[in-house]
């Protein structure tokens, strides 16, 4: 978390396990979620699930050594998650990861705002064409 802060101007939280982090899911707003993998009591991918199961869309990043063919995420679900790989020089995964919050926290705020509009835009089209 250091090194995403000499990255980017973040407001970091950190959960000890996949449990501790559904929690704070329940009491907190997040912009995205950056988790390994491997994690006591419940994977990176469980982790994933739990969240999308509560109607969750937000960004979520696995930052892990695993290979990203390892990981055994959904195939019907290609734009779930992005992956960094966390080997090598730490400055350089941290930028690379700093990089994809950014991109992913931008993506997710404008399709959400593209949502708000067209509920608000159908909310008040007339029931028949004048």
């Amino acid at each position: 978390s250091d090194y995403l802060v000499v990255f980017g101007d973040y407001e970091i939280i950190s959960a000890e396990s996949g449990e501790e982090a559904l929690n704070l899911l329940s009491a907190t707003s997040f912009d995205i979620i950056v988790s390994d993998f491997r994690m006591p009591e419940m994977d990176g991918t469980r982790l994933l699930q739990y969240i999308r199961e509560r109607g969750e869309s937000l960004p979520f990043i696995f930052l892990t050594g695993t290979r990203y063919e390892d990981l055994d995420l959904d195939p019907d679900k290609p734009g779930d998650s992005l992956y960094v790989n966390k080997s090598g020089d730490p400055s350089q995964v941290f930028s690379l990861l700093s990089q994809k919050i950014c991109q992913a926290v931008a993506r997710h705020k404008t399709v959400q705002a593209l949502k708000k509009h067209q509920i608000e835009e159908s909310d008040h089209s007339p029931a028949f064409p004048v």
